[in-house]
This record gives structure tokens, sequence and C-alpha cells, in this order.
């Protein structure tokens, strides 16, 4: 149960399934956070899942959800997740977008490295902007980019199509899983 006198990475922590693992850089990305607050990037939000939105995104599916670790959000409410495809083991989990009206779910990262790079462009949000060009506002994230360079020597590129379409290219297509979730779960096209 998470409780206000937490950081914001231990409410994150408190919202997954348990046993999960998350990448340490996370954590510091969020104790970053924790000191500068935001904006950060865009009008995303690095936050825990305190309201059910994944268990209600899979319509109280316990075992699907249990999938899925989030860690943020855009201003839908959309989520930004680690999509559990290992055990719990979120270090080297792709991240995806699950849409808040059930559409424009994508893999957004093959990992979390390379989607802190990702956010680090700027964009409003993520699963939706276009990623082949660059943000409208990209000095929206510019102290990000700096705390990104100075902490793991990142550099962020200037729009986020090449680290999509690299995910796109590593990892299952989240939009497949889910449609083969919905027919398991609904019948045919649910």
């Amino acid at each position: 149960m998470a409780t206000a006198d937490m950081t914001r990475f231990q409410r994150i922590q408190a919202s997954v399934p348990a046993g999960v693992e998350l990448p340490d850089a996370l954590r510091r990305i969020c104790d970053y956070l924790d000191q500068t607050d935001y904006p950060i990037s865009g009008c995303m939000r690095l936050r825990p899942d305190d309201y059910g939105g994944l268990l209600a995104w899979f319509d109280g599916d316990t075992a699907m959800a249990a999938h899925f670790a989030c860690f943020g959000a855009g201003p839908d409410g959309s989520l930004v997740a680690f999509w559990l495809l290992d055990g719990t083991d979120a270090r080297q989990a792709p991240v995806v977008h699950l849409g808040s009206e059930g559409c424009d779910n994508r893999v957004l990262a093959k990992n979390f490295q390379d989607f802190l790079q990702l956010f680090g462009v700027g964009y409003a949000e993520l699963g939706f902007d276009d990623l082949n060009q660059p943000p409208d506002d990209p000095g929206s994230a510019q102290n990000l980019r700096a705390w990104l360079q100075r902490e793991f020597g990142l550099t962020c590129p200037a729009t986020g199509a090449n680290i999509v379409e690299e995910a796109r290219r590593a990892c299952p297509d989240i939009q497949h899983a889910i449609d083969e979730w919905l027919t398991s779960r609904y019948g045919e096209k649910a």
C-alpha cells in the first residue's frame, strides 16, 4: 500500500505485481523527478498505477494485467508499462503504450534505457505523437536530456523513429497480443 511518505519510485514499486524487479534507472529518474518536479518531458508523467488503471484496462483480468508493470501515464489516462514477457524481471523488458481508449497500443522501446532516450526527445504524448517527426516542444525535455547525459551518458535523438522501429523489430506485437487476449476472453472480434 502506497503512502504519502514514500518516494515516487517506492509508490511505483508498491503498485506493480509482487516480485517484479524494476530497473535501477527507473529509481534514479524518479529520484531526479522528486527533486525537480514537472515538467519532465511533454505531458507524460512517471507515476504509480494507484487507481487500478491497468486492471481496468484488462477488464478485471488479473492474469493478463500481471504481464505488465505500469510506471507512467499520459494526460488522457493512457498507460506506459513494462511488458513482462519473461517473468518478473522488468530490467530488460520492452516498454509499451496502452491507449486510454484501447487503441494506439504499441511497443515504444525494447528496454528501459531506450525508453529513457525516447522520453528525452520531448514528445507531448508518446503514444499519439508522430515519432517520425521532431516534437512540437523539444524544450520541455531540455533539463531531462542534460540529466540523462550526465547520469547515464545517454544522448537523445531528434526523433523517436529509430528507437520505436528497433523495438518493433525486436519485440512481439503488443496489439496482436491484445487482440488474441480479447478473442480468448470475449470470443471472435470483441
